[in-house]
């Protein structure tokens, strides 16, 4: 039952890039990178592209022309429902010869979904009250601060399998969108609950990263 795809913890987090990192030498810290360039004979994987996720652990000691921004995560809400759709064009490529006909698909997928969850942190949820709706601050002392609508795209992780657990895989999916729509209620008692509908940004190479823990 341990390969069951399950966790207890269910979480979206919102990730900030930092400074790139350009000099050699090993990456620090065990998080996230995202890949901003690759050297001829780089460090990071053969397979990764620019903008690809790395998670640093073993660290990665990259080498001249190699690039990577550290993505520090925090806690955006816990996620109750995640439902995702994907889908990709097909072409016709019958011929006359074809006793059928005949379909190729294409390589570029469109994903989106919807999030339902609750915010944990009044801070990180100004991260997506931003995309609606203007922010006003005011410290009580005179000082007003008017906050424009936000847009661009936002680094998300979902936790679809969270565990410290060594031996076990947790999975990450990392989600940058642009947010769509967004639902907002608080209730009489209880957390400030959230829904709100994204499109994946494939430019970015979103992923799931598969991670199995070690000491």
């Amino acid at each position: 039952m341990s390969d069951r795809f399950t966790g207890t913890k269910n979480y979206l987090y919102l990730g900030t890039l930092g400074a790139e990192v350009t000099a050699d030498g090993a990456l620090t810290g065990e998080k996230f990178f995202k890949i901003t360039a690759k050297a001829a004979a780089s460090a990071f994987p053969a397979t990764s592209e620019v903008n690809d996720v790395v998670y640093n652990k073993p660290a990665i000691t990259i080498v001249s022309g190699d690039k990577a921004k550290p993505i520090t995560l925090a806690k955006l809400g816990f996620v109750t429902n995640v439902p995702q759709g994907a889908s990709k064009e097909k072409y016709e490529n019958t011929v006359q010869t074809d006793p059928a006909k005949s379909y190729e698909e294409g390589d570029k997928p469109e994903i989106t979904g919807n999030i339902d969850g609750y915010f944990t942190n009044d801070v990180n949820a100004d991260q997506i009250l931003g995309r609606f709706f203007r922010l006003v601050d005011d410290n009580g002392a005179g000082v007003r601060t008017y906050a424009p609508i936000a847009v661009g795209t936002l680094h998300f992780f979902l936790g679809r399998k969270e565990t410290t657990t060594i031996g076990q895989v947790e999975v990450m999916e990392y989600m940058p969108a642009i947010i769509d729509s967004l639902t907002v209620d608080k209730p009489m008692n209880g957390p400030q609950t959230f829904n709100f509908a994204y499109t994946v940004i494939g430019g970015e190479m979103p992923s799931i990263t598969r991670r199995t823990i070690t000491a």
